[in-house]
């Protein structure tokens, strides 16, 4: 069969499946109208993919491989749509893996969304500290660590929703109120966001930080499809409290969904009632030792990420993933 396929017509379906971004139907529409021969999906398939992998070991960052987008949109031609969330990295203070991560799901993933207290605004919070960093030391490494995700995964849409911790900046800005606070955004997410310079007087030297693609969603929750990704300033040591208070919520207040991802307790758990589904899905951040200060009350936290999977745009839940990490 695939013997009376020339060379002429195996080109033509390779430009029109990774350049056109056609389906295997629609090319083979096309392969009857040009050239009056009539193959089957599996057959386009075969010659737009036989020679499209490369080795993980040849692939530089920010440049895309026709294997990589050859399998994303495989799964596209399939009606699945996979999507990386990502919450409480607490910038500084995130984990030494989360670029492995990012880079793991890369080829497989359409969207990423970082659900809140992407930086952790530790020099402005209400913690006593004897030292600390100062806050622009802390946008610069969020912008460090967002553009190196950035430059991973160029054709990827990113969000970012805003967690409890963005709100120290939001509330600084009001207690230290100025003739200036109309130059800021009361987003310090916008702020990293849009760009910004960090003006080293001590040293005379100025450094200028570029905007990044990211969409920043300005509240604490945001739906995407029939999934729901939320940062609520509740929290509950009790396991899956968080997330039954949070299906409450949004049920009552006439949110369309049937699940919601839970940021901001640093737990993993469950609850399923009103035939929706809610997930407290972890964090992304180590460990502070402002955080364990001998309160009895005291859990230790759990680190984890959701590899969401949507089926024509429904979510999946037997095909979605909880991910456990090692602390």
């Amino acid at each position: 069969m695939h013997r009376k396929i020339s060379k002429e017509q195996i080109a033509f379906m390779e430009n029109q499946y990774h350049h056109e971004g056609k389906t295997y139907t629609q090319i083979a529409m096309d392969l009857a109208l040009k050239f009056g021969i009539s193959v089957s999906s599996d057959t386009i398939r075969y010659f737009v993919t036989r020679k499209k992998k490369v080795k993980r070991t040849n692939i530089h960052v920010g440049k895309i491989y026709p294997g990589e987008r050859t399998y994303r949109q495989k799964l596209t031609d399939d009606g699945i749509e996979k999507v990386l969330i990502l919450s409480d990295l607490h910038i500084p203070f995130q984990r030494d893996d989360i670029l492995d991560i990012v880079k793991k799901h890369k080829h497989e993933i359409s969207t990423i969304i970082l659900g809140g207290d992407v930086v952790d605004c530790f020099a402005i919070s209400s913690f006593p500290h004897l030292e600390t960093n100062p806050l622009v030391y802390e946008m610069v490494e969020t912008h460090k660590l967002l553009k190196q995700i950035q430059d991973i995964t160029p054709n990827i849409r990113k969000f970012m929703i805003i967690g409890n911790h963005e709100q120290r900046w939001s509330n600084y800005i009001a207690k230290n109120s100025s003739e200036l606070n109309t130059l800021h955004s009361e987003n310090i997410l916008h702020e990293i966001v849009n760009g910004f310079s960090w003006h080293d007087r001590i040293k005379g030297i100025t450094t200028k930080y570029d905007p990044l693609d990211y969409i920043v969603i300005k509240k604490w929750y945001m739906n995407y499809r029939d999934l729901i990704v939320a940062h609520p300033l509740n929290f509950s040591r009790v396991a899956a409290k968080t997330s039954s208070m949070a299906l409450d919520y949004f049920v009552e207040h006439g949110e369309n969904f049937n699940v919601a991802l839970i940021a901001h307790t640093h737990k993993i758990a469950s609850c399923y009632k009103y035939g929706k589904l809610s997930v407290e899905i972890g964090c992304m951040c180590k460990e502070q030792e402002y955080a364990n200060k001998g309160k009895l009350s005291y859990t230790m936290q759990l680190n984890g990420y959701h590899l969401a999977v949507f089926k024509e745009g429904k979510y999946a839940i037997n095909d979605s993933k909880q991910i456990t990490l090692n602390t």
